[in-house]
């Protein structure tokens, strides 16, 4: 199996993964800066489908794959950013102010 193969069922992998957490990001918590945040995790898992096409086009172009790769590892990141917990804000101020005397 080539490196183009290995890498083109990533992207795919990653896509489905990207297309699934968006989905399940609107149905858990649905709210309308959800669809605003999660669009880019949705739009990078659809242009990751376009990756298989790009990749055996590319006769081995190096620029192609780094790009394929970055966007795997951009959905890998805002899977990771979208899923982490976090307190319900209650209006309140989080962040403290230390006086230092």
């Amino acid at each position: 199996m080539t490196f183009d193969a290995l890498l083109s069922g990533a992207a795919v992998v990653a896509a489905i993964a990207a297309l699934l957490t968006y989905g399940w990001l609107l149905v858990r918590r649905f709210q309308m800066i959800r669809l605003l945040t999660g669009l880019g995790l949705f739009l990078t898992g659809l242009a990751l489908f376009q990756a298989p096409r790009m990749l055996t086009l590319s006769d081995g172009d190096v620029l192609i794959r780094l790009a394929v790769t970055a966007l795997i590892l951009a959905v890998i990141a805002q899977i990771a950013s979208s899923l982490r917990t976090r307190p319900q804000w209650n209006g309140a101020e989080r962040r403290t102010v230390v006086a230092h005397p």
